[in-house]
């Protein structure tokens, strides 16, 4: 029989390593593996090259699945984190984000009870909160008065503290009552927005307040 070279033998040991050679070439590739040391060797280098074993190959099959489990994790709750951040901003921004009521004669009257006590009525649907200063002394036309500024603020809501479920509110609840000691002190009442912030830092200034202010009230 004709020595078979080692170049042919090489080329077909790929297949001959899965298998899928015909009978005679296999007993061909093992009659010159027992006596060629050279394809031996290549013969050996293949095997592990193109087999991995099977105890090798659940490890890292694992530790792939274990990453892409990890990552899905890490998706759904950054998910369920930026739902729960938007719903939140949304709930805030309806029930708590409050904005000045611009001031209009059907909405606002302040009068000055049998009981000398000075009353703030509000005749809107409703209002998130009643913003007012203690009576201070501020000069008005070479003359100095004791003046309380107020302004209300609203919700999208309304109010924050209002049902959902029950929208009639009591008219006396739209009523703010200064206290009898603070009613005594005030010469007028001027509605404006102001912040007390920009004032203590003196961004703003209450001289700068009361020039855009409205006079709603004087004694």
């Amino acid at each position: 029989m004709k020595e078979i070279k080692c170049t042919i033998i090489q080329d077909i040991l790929p297949l001959y390593i899965d298998g899928v050679v015909s009978q005679d070439t296999k007993e061909m590739v093992d009659q010159h593996l027992q006596h060629c040391e050279k394809c031996q060797k290549e013969y050996g280098t293949m095997k592990r090259e193109l087999y991995i074993p099977a105890e090798n190959k659940a490890p890292i099959i694992q530790k792939i699945n274990k990453k892409w489990r990890k990552k899905k994790i890490i998706i759904s709750f950054a998910s369920v984190f930026a739902t729960a951040i938007i719903l939140l901003g949304a709930y805030l921004c309806i029930f708590y984000y409050e904005r000045v009521i611009p001031y209009s004669k059907n909405l606002f009257k302040i009068e000055m009870q049998n009981d000398n006590q000075l009353v703030s009525h509000y005749y809107g649907k409703s209002y998130a909160t009643f913003h007012g200063t203690y009576p201070s002394p501020i000069v008005i036309d070479g003359e100095k008065k004791n003046v309380s500024f107020i302004f209300y603020t609203e919700t999208i809501a309304d109010s924050p503290s209002r049902s959902l479920i029950n929208y009639e509110k009591n008219l006396n609840e739209q009523d703010y009552i200064w206290k009898f000691d603070e009613s005594e002190k005030i010469d007028a009442v001027y509605y404006v927005d102001y912040d007390v912030e920009k004032i203590v830092a003196r961004k703003d200034s209450w001289d700068s307040v009361l020039e855009r202010a409205v006079l709603i009230w004087e004694k």
